[in-house]
C-alpha cells in the first residue's frame, strides 16, 4: 500500500518586491518615525504567493491569500532594485480590521554557505559560482480563523547622495492586504 503522509501545516512564502522609485515619486517627505509611517496607495506594491494559497490579486498590492491554522506565513521584501540601489525592509505586520489571525511577526535567518551566484567572468553568468549568504524572513504562525486586513509596515532607504558605497533611510511607510484562514 502507498501512502503518502503530508503536514497539517504548511510554510507559505509572500514575496514583495516594491516599485521605489514610484513610491519616491509620489511620496518623497515621508515620516521618520517607524511607529507613525506614510500610507502609500496599492500602484507600487507586487506581492507573488504560490498560486494554490492565491485568493485574488496576484502579483499586486491587494493580494488576498489563504492560510489555515498552524502555517507559517513568511514575508521576504525586495526593492525593485533587488536592494542594490534603494532598499526595503519589511519592519511590521500590524492587525488593523477583522479577525486577528496572525501570532506576532518575528526576523529568522537561513544561512547558506554555498549559495549560487552569477559568475561575473562569463558573459552569460554560467557555470555559478557560489558564496555565503544570509537569506531572512519575516515570519509568523497562523493562529486562528477568519479574515483580518493588516498593514505592512516597511523602511525605504537610498543610497547616500555623499557616499554611492552607502544606503540611509529615506522613511517609513505602509500599505493594507488580506488573508483569509480557513
Amino acid at each position: 500500500m502507498d501512502t503518502q503522509l503530508s503536514a497539517s501545516s504548511q510554510e507559505i512564502d509572500v514575496l514583495v518586491v516594491i516599485d521605489t522609485d514610484y513610491v519616491r515619486a509620489h511620496y518623497p517627505n515621508p515620516s521618520k518615525d517607524p511607529n507613525n509611517p506614510t500610507g502609500i496607495d496599492h500602484n507600487s506594491q507586487h506581492m507573488i504567493v504560490s498560486n494554490a494559497n492565491a485568493i485574488s490579486g496576484q502579483g499586486s498590492a491587494d493580494l488576498n491569500f489563504s492560510a489555515k491554522v498552524g502555517d507559517t506565513v513568511s514575508f521576504r521584501s525586495t526593492s525593485i532594485y533587488q536592494n542594490s540601489d534603494d532598499a526595503v525592509i519589511i519592519y511590521n505586520i500590524k492587525y488593523w480590521s477583522g479577525d486577528q489571525v496572525f501570532n506576532n511577526f518575528v526576523y529568522d535567518a537561513v544561512e547558506r554557505k554555498q549559495a549560487v551566484v552569477p559568475n561575473y567572468s562569463s558573459p552569460n553568468g554560467l557555470p555559478a559560482n557560489t558564496a555565503d549568504i544570509t537569506f531572512s524572513s519575516f515570519d509568523s504562525k497562523v493562529k486562528a480563523t477568519g479574515k483580518e486586513n493588516f498593514y505592512v509596515q516597511f523602511a525605504l532607504y537610498i543610497l547616500d547622495p555623499n557616499n554611492s558605497n552607502q544606503q540611509i533611510l529615506l522613511g517609513y511607510y505602509y500599505w493594507d492586504p488580506t488573508i483569509t484562514v480557513k
